[in-house]
């Protein structure tokens, strides 16, 4: 397992290096010069200001060049400093993570054992009235685009009944933890919607195939209570799959994270990408994009490494 582990983290590194530079290519294609975003609005720059500006960020420097410097200074753990506020890009990233993780782990929580539950009860209730219902109910979630379903949401719980509040992290002047759930179980919820449908989809079709095995029906002609032999036997097996669907859901709720953080006005780094992007703050664009891509290359590694925990027969050596 540690041989598996070292030879994926060494893969990593070209990726990362990938997504840097395409990332990298894509901003300097933008339209409009990246200057502007350093030049203050109410007070015009000069010709001559704009070039020692220029000069004094490297902008007049080859692209290959410039790419090489902002890499040079990651790899110090530099991420260059803020073109709108002029903090540290790593204190304002640092600033994000926790709204979003918050966030994102309510979610996943939420519609990996919701739809873990029904989709056992569905497996059980094989083609019942119960089955067909949640089944159909399913397919709709699946898709209702989440920037849709955070709208419609906003709009009847948070504008029309005023059961959840329409947006922020806290009440001003009231951060408590029941103030700070009432913000988030909202979002949090419309998020979760589409993990629910799907992660109930793949563990009612893994527990028909799981149920139709030899082993539970030794299970059930040795008297075994039916319960245990749904919850150790039969989900058990059926876990792998459905592990490998939740790996691929943290790529999906970072980006389902910049619609419904900009939706609710949540402070996390979906929100501080979009505005980084309007602003042309290519520094934290930079940063943001980095940090996220080693959270995902690190899910998938993560998710690799829970196939051997679940299942004994798997192996990487």
């Amino acid at each position: 397992m540690g041989r598996y582990i070292q030879r994926r983290l060494i893969i990593n590194i070209p990726l990362l290096l990938i997504v840097t530079i395409l990332c990298f290519l894509l901003l300097q294609a933008t339209p409009g010069d990246p200057l502007n975003a350093y030049a203050p609005p109410d007070a015009p720059l000069s010709v001559e200001q704009r070039e020692a500006l220029r000069e004094r960020l490297g902008l007049d420097k080859p692209l290959p060049q410039r790419y090489l410097i902002w890499l040079g200074e990651a790899l110090q753990g530099n991420l260059g400093v803020s073109a709108r506020t002029g903090q540290d890009v790593l204190g304002v990233i640092g600033g994000r993570i926790g709204p979003t993780l918050i966030l994102m782990a309510t979610a996943l929580v939420i519609g990996v054992s919701t739809g873990i539950l029904l989709g056992i009860l569905t497996a059980i209730r094989r083609n019942s009235i119960v089955d067909m219902a949640l089944s159909s109910g399913a397919l709709f979630g699946i898709s209702v685009p989440v920037y849709l379903a955070g709208l419609v949401a906003l709009y009847i719980f948070s504008v029309r009944l005023g059961w959840f509040p329409t947006g922020g992290y806290t009440t001003p002047g009231n951060g408590d933890l029941v103030d700070r759930l009432h913000h988030l179980v909202l979002p949090a919820l419309v998020i979760a919607i589409q993990y629910i449908a799907s992660t109930m989809r793949y563990t009612r079709s893994a527990m028909i195939e799981a149920l139709a095995q030899d082993y539970v029906r030794t299970a059930q002609a040795k008297g075994l209570p039916f319960r245990p032999v749904v919850l150790r036997h039969a989900l058990r097996n059926a876990l792998i799959p459905i592990a490998t669907i939740i790996g691929t859901y943290i790529p999906n709720l970072l980006a389902g994270a910049v619609f419904i953080e900009t939706i609710f006005t949540w402070p996390g780094m979906g929100r501080l990408f979009v505005d980084s992007v309007n602003a042309r703050d290519y520094p934290v664009v930079m940063g943001l994009t980095l940090i996220l891509a080693i959270i995902i290359l690190s899910t998938n590694l993560l998710t690799d490494v829970t196939y051997a925990l679940i299942d004994p027969r798997i192996r990487y050596d």
